[in-house]
C-alpha cells in the first residue's frame, strides 16, 4: 500500500494483516482501527472501510484475504460455524499469527511446499480470526450473523446490478423502490453498515474487476460502459477503491484468474 484507499466496500469478507513499513489505521464505518502487530482488520460484505498512511516513509506491507460468499457458504455448511466477523478489530493472538506465517510461508515459497493445501490454511486463519474478533465484540451491538435484509433494500441492490453500466445516482435508485432518501440510507446503515453511494460504487467495482480479469476488451472500453466519461476517471475511481491502477490489476489476476473466480483471493 503506496497510498490512502478512500471509505470504499466489497461483497468478499476481508482480512487484513499489517506486515510492516509504513504504520496505517482504517475504519469499518465509524469505528477506528490502528493496524499494528497486535490488531488486525476485519470486514464483513459491503461494510464501508477505508485506511491511511500515517507516515510517508514508504509503503505498508499486508496480508490481504479477498474470501467470495460461495467459499464461505461451503466452509459453513461442511462446518456448522458461521464466518462472520463479530468486530473489526481482530486481536493478533497466538493462534491468529501462527495461522498467518503458516498462510505466507506456502505463499512466499510455494516449491518448498508442493501440493501445499493453501485453501486449509487460510481456512484456518480465517476460523482463528473470527474466533479472536469475538474478544473484541463483548458489549457491542454488532451482527453476528447476516442479516435478513428489507424487501425493498434488496430491491434496490437488484436495481444497482442491473443497471451497472449506467451513471445513475442514489436518489433516482430510492425512488425507483418507493423509498424517500432519509428512509434509504437508514436501511443501508442499519441493515449493511454501509451508506448507498459506497455500496453502489463497490457494485461498480465488481462489475469492473469481472471485466478485467474475464474479458480482454481495452480499459477504454470498460471505462466507458461502466458510465465513465473518460479513461483518466476510471482509472482514478479503481485506484482509490482497489490500490492499484485497472492495468495493473489486469496484469496480475490474469495469473491468478482461476482462483480468483472460484473463491479465494
Amino acid at each position: 500500500m503506496r497510498d490512502d484507499l478512500i471509505a470504499h466496500a466489497h461483497a468478499e469478507v476481508q482480512l487484513a494483516l499489517w506486515l510492516g513499513g509504513a504504520r496505517v489505521e482504517g475504519h469499518v464505518g465509524s469505528e477506528l482501527v490502528p493496524y499494528g502487530e497486535h490488531l488486525a482488520l476485519g470486514t464483513n460484505s459491503y461494510e464501508s472501510h477505508d485506511a491511511r498512511l500515517l507516515d510517508r516513509s514508504g509503503p505498508a506491507v499486508f496480508l490481504v484475504l479477498y474470501i467470495a460468499k460461495p467459499w464461505l457458504d461451503q466452509r459453513r455448511d461442511l462446518t456448522g460455524r458461521p464466518f462472520h466477523f463479530a468486530s473489526p478489530r481482530v486481536p493478533i493472538d497466538p493462534a491468529v499469527r501462527q495461522s498467518c506465517w503458516r498462510v505466507l510461508d506456502k505463499i512466499v515459497s510455494p516449491h518448498e511446499h508442493p501440493g501445499a493445501d493453501v485453501d486449509g490454511e487460510v481456512e484456518n486463519l480465517l476460523s482463528a480470526a473470527i474466533e479472536s474478533s469475538m474478544t473484541s465484540a463483548v458489549g457491542t451491538d454488532r451482527l453476528t450473523a447476516t442479516p435478513t435484509l428489507n424487501h425493498r433494500l434488496r430491491s434496490a441492490i437488484a436495481y444497482m446490478r442491473e443497471h451497472v453500466n449506467e451513471p445513475i445516482g442514489v436518489e433516482e435508485i430510492a425512488a425507483k423502490v418507493g423509498l424517500s432518501r432519509g428512509h434509504f440510507f437508514a436501511l443501508f446503515r442499519d441493515q449493511l453498515h454501509t451508506t448507498p453511494q459506497v455500496f453502489w460504487s463497490a457494485v461498480r467495482v465488481e462489475e469492473a474487476v469481472r471485466r478485467l480479469v474475464q474479458q480482454e476488451e481495452p480499459l477504454t472500453s470498460v471505462a466507458l460502459d461502466l458510465g465513465f466519461s473518460s479513461p483518466g476517471n476510471f482509472s482514478r475511481f479503481f485506484r482509490d477503491h482497489m490500490g492499484v491502477s485497472p492495468s495493473r490489476f489486469r496484469q496480475v489476476a490474469s495469473v491468478a484468474a482461476p482462483r480468483l473466480l472460484t473463491g479465494v483471493a
